[in-house]
């Protein structure tokens, strides 16, 4: 009885929530109704491609390859240096571990976008910056994985060798790296095809690649150019994300090769990797990096506290409250979408043909630039946050639909065939026999792409949807730091409440299944 009531207020705050973030957002489904058949408007404008802009597309789209290939390099060997550095076991100072931690988490805060801002004001504009940003983002991320990993992995064996005389260093190398590590490259995996996507708009901000050329045949409106830009890209995303797909298999053991067959994908993986660096090339700032860099610390310890103290509608607060709508309401809608896409698109359940179908559909939408949804949504809705609950819809069906297939495979279908045996519905077979082994991954999932949202809100800056992006993205462009300062610490707080809040219900989650 009293697990009923409890789940009962937690539906209805959670209805509360929606209808709040939703008024706050101004969301209106007669308007979406009325005027939404004008989303469709540029993506008929690009029907069909300009087949001869192809080859003008060719080296920056090459371009952005080697910068995501480049960034996720450099940030995997970082992150694994870094990981090392703030395990627990590996380093048992609280005093070197916990600061680091901290900064860390700080650069994981920040939009791989507005890092990019960032690099091209201490590095000039160029691949250089994107390449940059990208590693400095990935090394971040890959560092939090790292050492949660390393900190959650058995060290008795660690201990063990210690003991008898081994090296910390040693028995960490000898024991718990090896444990990790084929975890660790998958979870690269995922992050090059991240990048891969984020690379693709840091040209936005003049950080180099295909954005740049994006960004100008959008402002031109040359649709049908800006059809063939999305077309190659949608090319490189299906070849990026099947390669990662047999890599991940050959990590997990699911697929052998043999020892030539190795060595030649060593070579393969070796010469990209090195054939990236091409765009680390040095420009010329004329020393003005470091004024730069000084005028940016400057802004972050000394921000404009009025913004963060004022509850007007440009304050901090508003902003960051706007922001976390826009984030929660693409969230819920994603999750709405993807998780009918997660089972029209499971081989396990679903014919191959209805099922590839689905797979290249929801590739297509995970191909598409934040910003192009934002300028398509606009013509629905104008300028607002309720363009910006739109754009996080479709961005967040590409990430969730894909973890959600890797549960649905994942889980056993014995009861549901069971139930279906019996002359159980399909719908009901579905309801008693799959949802309650799919929930806490799916819920994992969920808030973890709520924390991505958070963050890629800041992008839809760029067209004006809303939240804290555009008000950040004006004052960097403007120079002006001690506003930025205020808007960045904003985030920063923000996601770091919204994690705090995901760690409590995923360790209640977890006492709830071990009980």
């Amino acid at each position: 009885m009293r697990y009923s009531l409890r789940r009962t207020v937690m539906v209805l705050l959670f209805l509360a929530l929606t209808i709040l973030c939703g008024e706050s957002a101004g969301v209106s489904l007669s308007l979406l109704l009325r005027r939404g058949v004008r989303f469709f408007d540029i993506a008929g404008a690009m029907i069909p491609p300009d087949m001869s802009y192809g080859r003008i597309v060719l080296a920056p789209l090459w371009a952005t390859v080697q910068m995501s290939l480049a960034g996720t390099g450099i940030g995997a060997v970082l992150g694994l240096v870094g990981g090392s550095f703030a395990s627990a076991y590996l380093n048992p100072h609280a005093w070197l571990r916990v600061p680091f931690k901290a900064v860390i988490h700080l650069i994981r805060t920040i939009p791989a976008l507005i890092l990019a801002l960032l690099c091209t004001f201490l590095v000039g504009l160029g691949t250089l910056a994107g390449t940059l940003a990208l590693s400095i983002y990935t090394t971040a991320v890959m560092a939090r994985m790292g050492y949660e990993d390393m900190e959650n992995a058995d060290q008795k064996a660690a201990k063990a060798l210690e003991a008898a005389g081994c090296g910390r260093l040693r028995a960490f190398i000898r024991t718990i790296l090896p444990v990790v590590l084929a975890g660790y490259l998958i979870n690269v995996l995922y992050m090059l095809e991240a990048n891969v996507r984020h690379a693709a708009i840091l040209g936005y901000v003049g950080a180099g690649g295909i954005g740049l050329l994006l960004n100008e045949r959008l402002a031109w409106r040359e649709y049908s150019e800006v059809g063939m830009i999305l077309l190659l890209l949608y090319g490189v995303v299906i070849l990026t994300e099947g390669v990662s797909e047999w890599l991940r298999q050959v990590l997990s053991g699911k697929r052998h090769l043999s020892r030539t067959e190795k060595t030649v994908l060593g070579l393969v993986l070796a010469g990209l990797f090195l054939s990236s660096f091409q765009t680390l090339v040095l420009p010329d700032t004329d020393g003005k990096g470091m004024a730069a860099a000084a005028a940016m610390v400057q802004g972050i310890i000394h921000p404009d506290w009025s913004m963060i103290c004022s509850l007007a509608h440009d304050g901090v607060p508003w902003l960051l409250y706007e922001t976390f709508c826009i984030a929660f309401l693409g969230t819920l809608g994603g999750t709405v979408i993807a998780a009918w896409f997660s089972f029209t698109a499971s081989f396990r359940l679903f014919s191959a043909p209805a099922a590839l179908a689905s797979r290249l559909i929801l590739l297509l939408i995970r191909t598409v630039p934040v910003f192009v949804y934002g300028l398509m949504w606009i013509r629905v809705t104008g300028p607002g946050p309720f363009a910006g609950v739109l754009t996080l819809t479709l961005c967040s069906v590409g990430l969730l639909a894909k973890r959600f297939l890797i549960a649905i495979d994942d889980i056993h279908l014995e009861p549901y065939r069971a139930c279906r045996g019996m002359g159980v519905s399909a719908v009901r077979s579905v309801r008693w026999a799959v949802l309650p082994q799919l929930g806490p991954r799916y819920g994992a999932a969920i808030l973890y792409r709520l924390d991505i949202n958070l963050r890629d809100a800041a992008i839809l800056g760029l067209v004006g949807a809303g939240g804290i992006g555009t008000p950040l993205i004006l004052a960097m462009m403007h120079y002006e730091w001690a506003a930025a300062g205020a808007l960045l610490w904003g985030m920063v707080g923000m996601v770091t409440v919204v994690e705090i809040f995901s760690e409590w219900l995923r360790k209640k989650q977890r006492i709830n299944n071990m009980s």
